[in-house]
């Protein structure tokens, strides 16, 4: 597969799974539905300020356009995987905040 056609598949994928058509899509984007429908059916393919407007009407990142994994409700979304700096980081504000509730106790 190439990366238009697995851009094409995704950006489908991801149009359908939020329930907008081609003509929705094209006005998120300020753009033409006759343009979304080129890009598409692999006739055009968008710059890369396109590319960040399409991702960002779909409320994607728009890397998820290109990765060649199924598109589903959970892919949707962002996966994230912290480092442990940023683990123990997030824990100590947490500890932190949560014993400033219990002291109000």
């Amino acid at each position: 597969m190439t990366i238009q056609e697995l851009f094409i598949a995704n950006l489908k994928a991801y149009r359908k799974l939020r329930k907008i058509s081609q003509l929705q899509l094209a006005e998120l984007c300020d753009s033409s539905s006759g343009y979304i429908g080129e890009i598409e059916s692999g006739k055009r393919f968008p710059s890369v300020s396109m590319i960040e407007r399409l991702a960002l009407a779909l409320k994607i990142e728009s890397w998820h356009l290109f990765k060649n994994e199924p598109v589903n409700g959970a892919a949707s979304k962002p996966s994230r995987k912290l480092a442990p700096t940023q683990k123990s980081d997030i824990m100590k504000k947490a500890n932190a905040a949560l014993s400033k509730i219990l002291d109000n106790f």
